[in-house]
């Protein structure tokens, strides 16, 4: 397979993972009674949480791409629903800080757990080497879709759609995507 051919090869799967993964937190969006943007809040609210991180409102309005008026509706949503609760510094009572609740770390435990063993399956195929060189990859790759976005944002143009396929995937004129 020439070069040319393998980065193409390439590009595809990662832009059908993109979609492929949008797919599962869709279904499992849809089943929870959530939306797009909640399912992403949701996310990221986690993610924080899991590297021991204090979020606020104002960080997650940031990485949503949402005004503060949406971002606000989004939180009390999820927190009516019970899968994250706000919490107030006990320095200072105006910084408001988002968790993710026990219930929502069991419904996608139960949901995801199964694509969990599934993923660990196939990553058992490849040596300690050749996971962290993919690793390097993906890390890599995600971090040229940041330095895009922040490229495109500070030229002007419009941010991507968050409900989209990364920049640069999007498929093909003439190709199945």
């Amino acid at each position: 397979m020439e070069d040319k051919e393998l980065r193409r090869e390439i590009v595809d799967a990662i832009r059908g993972m993109s979609l492929d993964g949008q797919r599962v937190a869709d279904a499992f969006a849809h089943s929870n009674g959530l939306n797009a943007t909640d399912m992403r809040a949701l996310v990221l609210i986690m993610e924080a949480e899991m590297r021991h991180e204090a979020l606020t409102a104002g960080q997650l309005s940031a990485r949503l791409g949402t005004s503060s008026g949406a971002t606000t509706a989004v939180i009390d949503r999820l927190e009516r629903i019970g899968h994250i609760h706000r919490n107030r510094s006990h320095a200072d009572r105006r910084k408001v800080t988002l968790h993710f609740e026990p219930l929502a770390m069991q419904l996608a435990g139960a949901y995801f757990g199964p694509l969990g063993a599934l993923t660990d399956e196939v990553m058992s195929r490849y040596t300690e080497t050749e996971l962290r060189t993919i690793l390097g990859f993906m890390q890599a790759i995600r971090e040229s879709y940041d330095r895009h976005i922040k490229d495109r944002q500070h030229d002007g143009a419009a941010a991507p759609d968050n409900d989209g396929a990364p920049d640069g995937l999007q498929p093909r004129s003439g190709r199945n995507g």
